[in-house]
Protein backbone atom coordinates (compact mmCIF):
# COMPACT_ATOMS: atom_id res chain seq x y z
CA UNK A 1 0.00 0.00 0.00
CA UNK A 2 1.37 3.42 -0.96
CA UNK A 3 0.42 6.81 0.44
CA UNK A 4 -0.73 9.72 -1.72
CA UNK A 5 0.58 13.23 -1.12
CA UNK A 6 -2.97 14.63 -1.14
CA UNK A 7 -3.79 12.55 1.95
CA UNK A 8 -1.00 14.23 3.87
CA UNK A 9 -2.13 17.66 2.67
CA UNK A 10 -5.60 16.88 3.97
CA UNK A 11 -4.19 15.69 7.31
CA UNK A 12 -2.18 18.92 7.68
CA UNK A 13 -5.22 21.10 6.93
CA UNK A 14 -7.45 19.25 9.43
CA UNK A 15 -4.73 19.52 12.07
CA UNK A 16 -4.44 23.26 11.47
CA UNK A 17 -8.18 23.97 11.55
CA UNK A 18 -9.09 21.36 14.18
CA UNK A 19 -12.28 20.54 12.36
CA UNK A 20 -13.22 18.21 9.48
CA UNK A 21 -16.04 20.46 8.27
CA UNK A 22 -13.89 23.60 8.06
CA UNK A 23 -11.09 21.66 6.38
CA UNK A 24 -13.50 20.24 3.80
CA UNK A 25 -14.77 23.74 2.99
CA UNK A 26 -11.25 25.10 2.73
CA UNK A 27 -10.03 22.29 0.47
CA UNK A 28 -13.20 22.07 -1.60
CA UNK A 29 -13.74 18.37 -0.79
CA UNK A 30 -16.75 16.49 0.50
CA UNK A 31 -16.36 15.65 4.18
CA UNK A 32 -16.61 11.95 3.33
CA UNK A 33 -13.52 12.34 1.12
CA UNK A 34 -11.54 13.75 4.03
CA UNK A 35 -12.69 10.91 6.27
CA UNK A 36 -11.57 8.36 3.67
CA UNK A 37 -8.15 10.02 3.32
CA UNK A 38 -7.54 10.10 7.08
CA UNK A 39 -8.65 6.49 7.40
CA UNK A 40 -6.15 5.58 4.68
CA UNK A 41 -3.30 7.11 6.70
CA UNK A 42 -4.47 5.47 9.93
CA UNK A 43 -4.77 2.12 8.18
CA UNK A 44 -1.25 2.46 6.78
CA UNK A 45 0.33 3.20 10.17
CA UNK A 46 -2.18 1.21 12.23
CA UNK A 47 -2.46 4.14 14.62
CA UNK A 48 -5.12 6.83 15.19
CA UNK A 49 -4.31 10.42 14.24
CA UNK A 50 -7.04 12.26 16.17
CA UNK A 51 -8.90 11.82 19.45
CA UNK A 52 -11.86 13.51 21.09
CA UNK A 53 -11.15 15.49 24.26
CA UNK A 54 -14.55 16.64 25.46
CA UNK A 55 -16.06 18.45 22.50
CA UNK A 56 -12.68 19.18 20.96
CA UNK A 57 -10.76 17.12 18.43
CA UNK A 58 -7.03 16.93 19.10
CA UNK A 59 -4.04 15.18 17.60
CA UNK A 60 -2.87 12.00 19.26
CA UNK A 61 0.78 11.81 20.25
CA UNK A 62 1.46 9.89 17.05
CA UNK A 63 -0.52 12.47 15.09
CA UNK A 64 1.71 15.23 16.46
CA UNK A 65 4.84 13.32 15.48
CA UNK A 66 3.47 12.66 12.01
CA UNK A 67 2.51 16.32 11.51
CA UNK A 68 6.11 17.42 12.07
CA UNK A 69 7.28 15.05 9.35
CA UNK A 70 4.41 15.97 7.02
CA UNK A 71 5.45 19.65 7.22
CA UNK A 72 8.91 18.69 6.02
CA UNK A 73 7.53 16.31 3.39
CA UNK A 74 5.23 18.92 1.84
CA UNK A 75 7.98 21.52 1.84
CA UNK A 76 10.36 19.14 0.06
CA UNK A 77 7.63 18.04 -2.33
CA UNK A 78 7.15 21.66 -3.37
CA UNK A 79 10.86 21.87 -4.08
CA UNK A 80 10.60 18.82 -6.34
CA UNK A 81 7.62 20.32 -8.16
CA UNK A 82 9.50 23.53 -8.88
CA UNK A 83 12.89 22.12 -9.83
CA UNK A 84 12.12 22.98 -13.45
CA UNK A 85 12.08 26.70 -12.75
CA UNK A 86 14.88 28.49 -14.53
CA UNK A 87 17.04 30.64 -12.31
CA UNK A 88 17.14 33.43 -14.87
CA UNK A 89 13.43 33.43 -15.64
CA UNK A 90 11.30 32.73 -12.54
CA UNK A 91 7.75 31.57 -13.10
CA UNK A 92 4.92 30.06 -11.09
CA UNK A 93 2.56 31.53 -8.49
CA UNK A 94 3.42 33.72 -5.50
CA UNK A 95 0.84 34.07 -2.71
CA UNK A 96 1.59 37.26 -0.79
CA UNK A 97 -0.02 38.70 2.34
CA UNK A 98 0.38 42.26 3.64
CA UNK A 99 -1.42 44.90 5.72
CA UNK A 100 -3.34 47.38 3.61
CA UNK A 101 -1.01 50.28 4.42
CA UNK A 102 2.10 48.42 3.24
CA UNK A 103 0.30 47.09 0.19
CA UNK A 104 -0.74 50.57 -0.93
CA UNK A 105 2.21 52.76 0.06
CA UNK A 106 5.27 50.54 0.21
CA UNK A 107 4.82 47.56 -2.08
CA UNK A 108 3.30 48.87 -5.31
CA UNK A 109 6.65 50.08 -6.78
CA UNK A 110 8.18 46.73 -5.86
CA UNK A 111 5.38 44.74 -7.48
CA UNK A 112 5.42 46.97 -10.56
CA UNK A 113 9.14 46.42 -11.13
CA UNK A 114 8.89 42.74 -10.25
CA UNK A 115 6.19 42.13 -12.89
CA UNK A 116 8.26 43.98 -15.47
CA UNK A 117 11.25 41.76 -14.70
CA UNK A 118 9.37 38.49 -14.24
CA UNK A 119 6.10 38.60 -16.23
CA UNK A 120 5.60 34.81 -16.00
CA UNK A 121 5.11 34.92 -12.22
CA UNK A 122 1.46 35.14 -11.20
CA UNK A 123 0.90 37.14 -8.01
CA UNK A 124 -2.02 36.55 -5.65
CA UNK A 125 -2.28 39.32 -3.03
CA UNK A 126 -4.35 39.31 0.16
CA UNK A 127 -4.43 42.02 2.81
CA UNK A 128 -5.18 41.63 6.50
CA UNK A 129 -4.00 42.33 10.02
CA UNK A 130 -0.56 41.04 10.98
CA UNK A 131 -1.84 38.39 13.41
CA UNK A 132 -4.08 36.94 10.70
CA UNK A 133 -1.25 37.06 8.16
CA UNK A 134 1.15 35.21 10.48
CA UNK A 135 -1.44 32.50 11.07
CA UNK A 136 -2.01 32.03 7.34
CA UNK A 137 1.73 32.03 6.70
CA UNK A 138 2.28 29.39 9.36
CA UNK A 139 -0.43 27.19 7.86
CA UNK A 140 1.09 27.41 4.37
CA UNK A 141 -1.57 29.62 2.78
CA UNK A 142 1.03 32.29 1.90
CA UNK A 143 4.48 31.97 0.39
CA UNK A 144 5.58 35.23 1.97
CA UNK A 145 4.10 38.07 4.00
CA UNK A 146 5.03 41.67 4.62
CA UNK A 147 4.34 42.79 8.19
CA UNK A 148 4.29 46.02 10.20
CA UNK A 149 4.99 45.08 13.81
CA UNK A 150 7.69 44.99 16.51
CA UNK A 151 10.74 42.79 16.07
CA UNK A 152 9.70 39.33 17.26
CA UNK A 153 11.19 35.86 17.14
CA UNK A 154 8.92 32.98 16.09
CA UNK A 155 9.65 29.29 16.15
CA UNK A 156 8.39 28.57 12.63
CA UNK A 157 8.74 31.97 10.96
CA UNK A 158 11.84 33.76 9.75
CA UNK A 159 11.80 37.55 9.38
CA UNK A 160 13.90 40.14 7.55
CA UNK A 161 13.66 43.69 8.92
CA UNK A 162 13.31 46.31 6.17
CA UNK A 163 12.82 49.65 7.97
CA UNK A 164 11.99 51.07 11.38
CA UNK A 165 8.79 52.98 10.68
CA UNK A 166 7.67 56.29 12.17
CA UNK A 167 4.14 56.40 13.59
CA UNK A 168 2.17 59.59 14.13
CA UNK A 169 -1.06 61.04 15.43
CA UNK A 170 -3.06 62.53 12.57
CA UNK A 171 -5.79 65.16 12.67
CA UNK A 172 -7.54 67.63 10.37
CA UNK A 173 -5.54 70.69 9.31
CA UNK A 174 -7.62 72.96 11.57
CA UNK A 175 -7.25 70.80 14.69
CA UNK A 176 -6.69 72.99 17.77
CA UNK A 177 -4.19 72.16 20.52
CA UNK A 178 -1.06 70.07 20.81
CA UNK A 179 -2.56 67.05 22.58
CA UNK A 180 -4.30 65.88 19.40
CA UNK A 181 -7.56 65.10 21.17
CA UNK A 182 -10.89 65.39 19.33
CA UNK A 183 -13.51 67.95 20.25
CA UNK A 184 -17.05 66.93 21.16
CA UNK A 185 -18.18 66.72 17.53
CA UNK A 186 -15.29 64.56 16.35
CA UNK A 187 -14.59 60.84 16.48
CA UNK A 188 -11.62 58.71 17.38
CA UNK A 189 -10.90 56.65 14.27
CA UNK A 190 -9.57 53.22 15.18
CA UNK A 191 -8.13 50.51 13.02
CA UNK A 192 -9.33 46.96 13.78
CA UNK A 193 -8.78 45.44 17.23
CA UNK A 194 -6.06 43.08 15.97
CA UNK A 195 -4.10 45.93 14.36
CA UNK A 196 -0.52 46.17 15.61
CA UNK A 197 -0.61 49.85 16.49
CA UNK A 198 -4.18 50.30 17.72
CA UNK A 199 -3.21 49.58 21.33
CA UNK A 200 -0.46 52.21 21.14
CA UNK A 201 -3.10 54.79 20.16
CA UNK A 202 -5.35 53.68 23.02
CA UNK A 203 -2.48 53.95 25.51
CA UNK A 204 -1.76 57.49 24.35
CA UNK A 205 -5.32 58.62 25.06
CA UNK A 206 -5.38 56.85 28.43
CA UNK A 207 -2.15 58.65 29.37
CA UNK A 208 -4.09 61.92 28.95
CA UNK A 209 -7.07 60.57 30.92
CA UNK A 210 -9.15 60.66 27.77
CA UNK A 211 -11.57 57.78 27.27
CA UNK A 212 -13.36 58.13 23.93
CA UNK A 213 -16.99 57.19 23.48
CA UNK A 214 -17.45 58.59 19.97
CA UNK A 215 -15.61 55.89 18.00
CA UNK A 216 -15.42 54.64 14.43
CA UNK A 217 -13.60 51.39 13.68
CA UNK A 218 -12.51 50.34 10.19
CA UNK A 219 -9.85 48.17 8.57
CA UNK A 220 -9.31 50.73 5.80
CA UNK A 221 -6.45 53.21 6.17
CA UNK A 222 -7.79 55.10 3.15
CA UNK A 223 -11.18 55.53 4.84
CA UNK A 224 -9.51 56.81 8.01
CA UNK A 225 -7.52 59.38 6.03
CA UNK A 226 -10.62 60.60 4.21
CA UNK A 227 -12.47 61.08 7.50
CA UNK A 228 -9.52 62.89 9.09
CA UNK A 229 -9.07 65.25 6.12
CA UNK A 230 -12.76 66.14 6.25
CA UNK A 231 -12.62 67.02 9.94
CA UNK A 232 -14.46 64.02 11.32
CA UNK A 233 -11.83 62.89 13.79
CA UNK A 234 -8.28 61.90 14.70
CA UNK A 235 -6.29 58.70 14.32
CA UNK A 236 -2.84 57.08 14.56
CA UNK A 237 -1.14 55.91 11.36
CA UNK A 238 2.26 55.18 9.82
CA UNK A 239 3.94 58.33 8.56
CA UNK A 240 4.47 56.76 5.12
CA UNK A 241 0.68 56.56 4.69
CA UNK A 242 0.11 60.31 5.13
CA UNK A 243 3.21 61.92 3.57
CA UNK A 244 1.30 63.23 0.55
CA UNK A 245 -1.48 64.75 2.68
CA UNK A 246 1.10 66.32 4.99
CA UNK A 247 2.99 67.86 2.06
CA UNK A 248 -0.29 69.32 0.76
CA UNK A 249 -1.20 70.62 4.25
CA UNK A 250 -4.41 68.61 4.24
CA UNK A 251 -3.82 67.30 7.76
CA UNK A 252 -1.73 67.87 10.87
CA UNK A 253 0.50 65.26 12.40
CA UNK A 254 2.32 64.77 15.68
CA UNK A 255 4.98 62.11 16.00
CA UNK A 256 4.42 60.03 19.11
CA UNK A 257 7.14 57.79 20.50
CA UNK A 258 5.43 55.05 22.47
CA UNK A 259 8.66 53.18 23.12
CA UNK A 260 7.40 50.36 20.90
CA UNK A 261 9.39 50.23 17.67
CA UNK A 262 7.50 49.02 14.61
CA UNK A 263 9.31 47.64 11.59
CA UNK A 264 8.19 46.88 8.07
CA UNK A 265 9.50 43.37 7.52
CA UNK A 266 9.41 40.27 5.38
CA UNK A 267 8.31 36.95 6.86
CA UNK A 268 8.34 33.40 5.52
CA UNK A 269 8.07 29.91 6.99
CA UNK A 270 11.35 28.40 8.15
CA UNK A 271 10.69 25.27 6.05
CA UNK A 272 9.81 27.26 2.94
CA UNK A 273 12.03 26.64 -0.04
CA UNK A 274 13.13 30.00 -1.40
CA UNK A 275 12.59 29.22 -5.07
CA UNK A 276 13.84 31.64 -7.75
CA UNK A 277 10.55 33.57 -7.90
CA UNK A 278 10.47 34.08 -4.14
CA UNK A 279 14.17 34.87 -3.85
CA UNK A 280 13.85 37.53 -6.56
CA UNK A 281 10.97 39.22 -4.68
CA UNK A 282 12.89 39.26 -1.40
CA UNK A 283 16.00 40.72 -3.01
CA UNK A 284 14.00 43.39 -4.83
CA UNK A 285 12.14 44.34 -1.63
CA UNK A 286 15.38 44.73 0.32
CA UNK A 287 16.80 46.93 -2.43
CA UNK A 288 13.70 49.16 -2.54
CA UNK A 289 13.58 49.49 1.25
CA UNK A 290 16.97 51.21 1.24
CA UNK A 291 15.24 54.24 -0.29
CA UNK A 292 12.30 54.37 2.13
Amino acid sequence: MTMEIKNFRTFKKIAELGNFTKAAQDLGYAQSTLTFQIQAIESYYQKPLFERVGKRMELTQFGQQLLEQVDLLLSNYQKLEQLGLQETNPEGVLRIGAPESLMIYRLYPIIKQYKQLYPKVEIIFMDGQCKFLRQRLNSGDFDITFLLQPEYSYGNIKTILLKKETMCLVGPSDLVGEDFLPDASQMVLFTEKECTYREVFSDYMRSLNFFPTNILETESVEAIKKYVINGLGISYLPLYAVEEELANERMRIKQYDSGIQLYSQIAYHKNKWLNPALTALIELSIEHSKGW
